[in-house]
């Protein structure tokens, strides 16, 4: 994937998308598969762009569980909802969960107009404000699922977003099981021996990462 490709540059012309490559001192770099892409705890300044890979979004309290906040593939963007922030967060980090190449530029140069004052620039902001309404969106159906107070409750509110989203009640979840029971908050033994059951009882199939209900 090229940086001009990138969803920030929607809408912006070719020679105006390499200048802004520039303009924006974006940084192209490669991380290995479990390595730590940075830690919002010492920084909370960058914003970074799935180039390829992917990226898992986690938190860890203050007992050691591990929360996943979100999982991001290719052209997704990360750190921009802390940036807005002027406050740091702990025990936030971002993780590529296999070999990922990630586009990093500095918030400052985004949101503070370049010197030319060029109509791209105000276009990549405007840009950066519909990728943080879409990250609100997906925040609130997640509220909406961790709502559920059993296991089965909010496995059937995520596969039936999942269904509704994709138009077929067969669909191939974005992450691991394993991320899976992080996503909906639960113990990974408990939600597998869920998953069994619902088997059992005819309510879904399920074949590795793809979910079918019945």
């Amino acid at each position: 994937m090229k940086l001009e490709e990138i969803f920030l540059f929607d809408g912006i012309d070719d020679h105006d998308k390499s200048r802004m490559v520039s303009c924006f001192n974006i940084q192209r770099q490669k991380f290995e598969a479990g390595e730590t892409i940075w830690d919002f705890d010492r920084s909370n300044d960058k914003i970074g762009i799935v180039m390829s890979g992917s990226v898992s979004l986690m938190r860890i309290d203050a007992d050691g569980n591990r929360v996943l906040l979100e999982n991001l593939s290719e052209n997704d963007v990360f750190g921009e909802m802390f940036a807005f922030s002027e406050e740091s967060e702990h025990g936030v980090f971002a993780m590529s969960d296999k070999k990922s190449e990630i586009a990093i530029m500095n918030y400052d140069n985004i949101a503070k107009r370049c010197s030319n004052a060029c109509r791209c620039h105000t276009v990549a902001v405007e840009n950066m404000f519909r990728i943080v309404t879409q990250k609100t969106r997906r925040l609130s159906e997640r509220i909406e699922i961790l709502g559920n107070r059993s296991i089965r409750e909010k496995l059937l509110s995520l596969f039936t977003m999942y269904a509704r989203k994709t138009g077929s009640n067969s669909f191939e979840l974005p992450f691991s099981l394993s991320y899976l029971a992080d996503y909906i908050c639960a113990d990974r033994s408990a939600m597998m021996r869920e998953l069994r059951h619902m088997c059992d009882e005819g309510i879904i199939e399920t074949e590795k990462r793809k979910i079918t209900l019945l």
